[in-house]
């Protein structure tokens, strides 16, 4: 049979708020995650939100960096402070077309 660990919800609750994931609270504890979990919300700590918070940008000024400034998106990423896989997620979601590859001039061989 499993020994009950005794998790005190004032030090559990203080630790998370302040930032430490379950994750890390179920190493420090010697605990599995769910364990973990399952005290807060004992001790009636809400869980936070989604790991990854909606990030909203203009839908305008996205189009305008990508399609008519042609700029890349690592400088847009840049420029709204997000990863690059974010602007890519954003211009999907906007429906703003790929936009299509300048070509290259040739290099001559003179």
């Amino acid at each position: 049979m499993r020994q009950r660990i005794d998790l005190p919800c004032d030090e559990l609750g203080a630790s998370y708020l302040a930032g430490a994931t379950i994750q890390v609270l179920a190493r420090h504890y010697g605990c599995s995650p769910a364990t973990i979990a399952n005290r807060l919300h004992g001790c009636g700590i809400a869980r936070r939100d989604a790991r990854f918070r909606p990030i909203a940008l203009p839908e305008a000024a996205l189009r305008g960096l990508y399609l008519d400034e042609r700029r890349p998106l690592a400088e847009i990423a840049a420029y709204f402070a997000v990863s690059t896989s974010t602007i890519g997620n954003k211009r999907r979601a906007y429906g703003i077309p790929i936009r299509p590859r300048t070509k290259k001039s040739p290099i001559s061989n003179e």
